[in-house]
């Protein structure tokens, strides 16, 4: 997160970011490509996805399956950089996105939906990012998913790091509220 808005303040605000991303893979169903989840990974790798996430292109599928798949891991990189910023404010520090953070995630997500390989149209980024708000929104407002949360957040700062079957045991608790 280039921005410095996004930035991480400190080690705790970063476990809370990394808990928010963990709950957005398993909010879209998509643990099954997850990798791990790191405290000490590199910047921008945190949340480590296995090979079947990084989706090259064949040849033999159709242009419309190929875009399905484009736009699936469009809406949840977005969903990341959403729930990132929401686990941190709304759980975290208890209260709302302020202006200037959403602003921020809207420069970034319209940086990453206009590159060369996705070439989303403004209309298109708009709705994917929106989507995210109002789900994320709802999603973060609810206790239960404060207490996975916290929880979570706590155990990444002394485990440093989790697997995806680890991810999604500690996170099943939340899974009925989805």
């Amino acid at each position: 997160m280039e921005n410095d808005k996004l930035k991480y303040a400190d080690e705790r605000d970063k476990s809370y970011g990394i808990a928010g991303m963990a709950i957005a893979v398993v909010a879209y169903d998509s643990e099954s490509m997850l990798a791990s989840v790191s405290m000490d990974a590199e910047p921008g790798h945190a949340v480590e996805f296995g090979s079947e996430f990084y989706f090259s292109g064949n040849p033999r599928l159709s242009a419309k399956i190929a875009w399905t798949e484009i736009i699936k891991h469009f809406r949840l990189a977005t969903g990341l950089l959403v729930a990132n910023a929401m686990s941190r404010h709304y759980v975290q520090h208890r209260r709302r996105l302020p202006a200037d953070v959403v602003d921020a995630l809207r420069c970034a997500v319209q940086e990453c939906g206009s590159d060369d390989e996705t070439q989303h149209d403004a209309d298109e980024i708009d709705a994917v990012l929106e989507k995210n708000m109002d789900f994320f929104d709802r999603l973060f407002q609810m206790s239960a998913v404060h207490e996975v949360t916290h929880a979570l957040a706590d155990e990444l700062v002394r485990r440093r790091t989790f697997s995806a079957a680890e991810v999604g045991d500690r996170l099943a608790p939340m899974m009925r509220y989805l």
